[in-house]
């Protein structure tokens, strides 16, 4: 089967895709989570949750990343696409609990007046209200476009006790995910006071100014960040494993000699495509995912409940990989390339030659190197993505919105993809090799962590 989708203002998707294969499930195969009536009134009926559609979450996905793309520095736009799309997941699954929730309790649910009939009315409201709340809640700015769906999507819905319950769910899940966040520290630019020995990172280089908010000179971006806790995975440190290569090794120098003949902004040594690689996924990971994840939903025909979890699973895997590379960065502290290159004569390294006026394609981000943010992210989504549709063949043909409009990429599969947005790293000079193939490494580890731990079928304990 083939579409062939669009999506404006985005990035823009033409998929070529399979279909996916749903296992059956079994009533007997749930846990029951209040009394014996709920089987009795068969809650667990696929045909009853596969009657409802994604069209509730899509239309809120797409408003999230409308409201928040490149408005916020990167690791506060995953947080919040994160927290606003697991309150729609809990909400969902306070209607029906098909699903674990991260916030919002479901073991007390009792949906046995809930039919393939009215199912729409109760479920389009909790997961409008929710996402509304969440919004408007996180990023002001969005409360009139938020207020005007919410508006348009209760005004579609009888006026019912159902709806009513729907709404007061939708508020609930909000609220559970907000107290459940209620003591984490804020995000935020800080002076740098760091070292100045060679392999120090040195917050000594041009300003990052796009895409996205300005980072100022002479600071450092939360660079507490890998002590947060975590919304899927056990502790920032979960997956760190090696550092990076001492300045004398020959590794490094490899790396060294690599990212200074293609990471700068004319390197004659690359080509075109790493030069198209480079730009095309220069975007934040949780942005392009979020959209990802949209049109696999449409093109697979997932039903809201299986929509949400996704999505909610991708942030998920989005936001812990950026506490987990932050984590890795402010324990080795090392020095970004556009440092190093400019360093190279005085680093103590008779290989590795200087160039004092070497720039990146792209104004580096004032974090420091290692792991790759990026390339963890892309790996933890790659394997959310393969683990939840049991393969990794995709085949879609990506075309960029922002740098090289019009521009294709064709993608076998997630693997692939992971790959791409990692290595794009190297070829706009913001990474070093063994940053970023430690960084995917881990990100898949983590995405495999999430998938496998979090928003769970519920299932009998055997």
């Amino acid at each position: 089967m083939k579409a062939t989708l669009t999506f404006f203002g985005g990035l823009i998707l033409f998929l070529s895709l399979g279909s996916c294969e749903v296992d059956e499930i079994e009533t007997s195969d749930y846990e029951l989570l209040n009394t014996a009536d709920l089987k009795e009134h068969n809650i667990f009926n696929n045909g009853m949750i596969n009657s409802y559609s994604n069209e509730a979450v899509i239309k809120w996905s797409e408003l999230i990343s409308q409201s928040i793309d490149f408005s916020l520095p990167q690791p506060l736009e995953a947080k919040y696409y994160a927290m606003i799309t697991l309150a729609m997941h809990d909400a969902l699954n306070n209607v029906v609990p098909k699903y674990e929730t991260y916030a919002l309790d479901n073991s007390m649910v009792d949906a046995g007046d809930i039919s393939k009939k009215n199912i729409h009315s109760i479920a389009d409201a909790a997961v409008s209200q929710a996402a509304r709340d969440m919004l408007v809640y996180l990023y002001p700015p969005a409360a009139a476009a938020a207020n005007d769906l919410l508006n348009k999507m209760l005004s579609e819905i009888g006026d019912s006790e159902l709806k009513n319950r729907g709404i007061d769910i939708g508020k609930a899940a909000a609220g559970a995910v907000l107290a459940k966040r209620a003591n984490d520290f804020s995000f935020g630019f800080t002076s740098y006071v760091g070292g100045t020995a060679p392999g120090d990172y040195q917050s000594n280089f041009e300003p990052f100014s796009t895409p996205g908010p300005i980072w100022p000179a002479n600071a450092v971006y939360t660079p507490n960040l890998g002590q947060l806790t975590p919304f899927g995975i056990i502790s920032g440190d979960q997956f760190r494993s090696e550092g990076p290569y001492s300045l004398n090794s020959n590794e490094y120098i490899s790396d060294y000699n690599e990212v200074k003949a293609l990471g700068c902004i004319e390197c004659p040594l690359r080509t075109s495509e790493q030069s198209e690689i480079g730009a095309f996924w220069i975007e934040n990971t949780a942005s392009s995912m979020n959209r990802l994840a949209r049109t696999l939903i449409v093109d697979r025909k997932l039903d809201g409940w299986e929509a949400a979890r996704l999505i909610g699973l991708v942030q998920m895997s989005q936001i812990d990989a950026y506490i987990a590379s932050f984590e890795g960065k402010a324990y080795y502290k090392f020095w970004r390339p556009v440092t190093a290159i400019r360093a190279g004569d005085y680093d103590g390294v008779d290989a590795t030659n200087g160039d004092t006026t070497w720039k990146t394609s792209f104004n580096t981000p004032p974090t420091a190197e290692f792991p790759s943010t990026h390339a963890y992210n892309g790996g933890a989504a790659a394997m959310i993505f393969k683990s939840f549709f049991n393969s990794d063949q995709v085949n879609l043909n990506f075309i960029s919105p922002y740098y090289l409009p019009g521009v294709e990429r064709h993608i076998k599969t997630f693997t692939q993809m992971s790959y791409e947005n990692a290595i794009s790293r190297i070829y706009i000079g913001y990474h070093f090799r063994h940053a970023v193939e430690v960084g995917e490494r881990q990100g898949k580890e983590l995405g495999q962590y999430v998938f496998d731990n979090n928003l769970r079928e519920l299932k009998k304990i055997l």
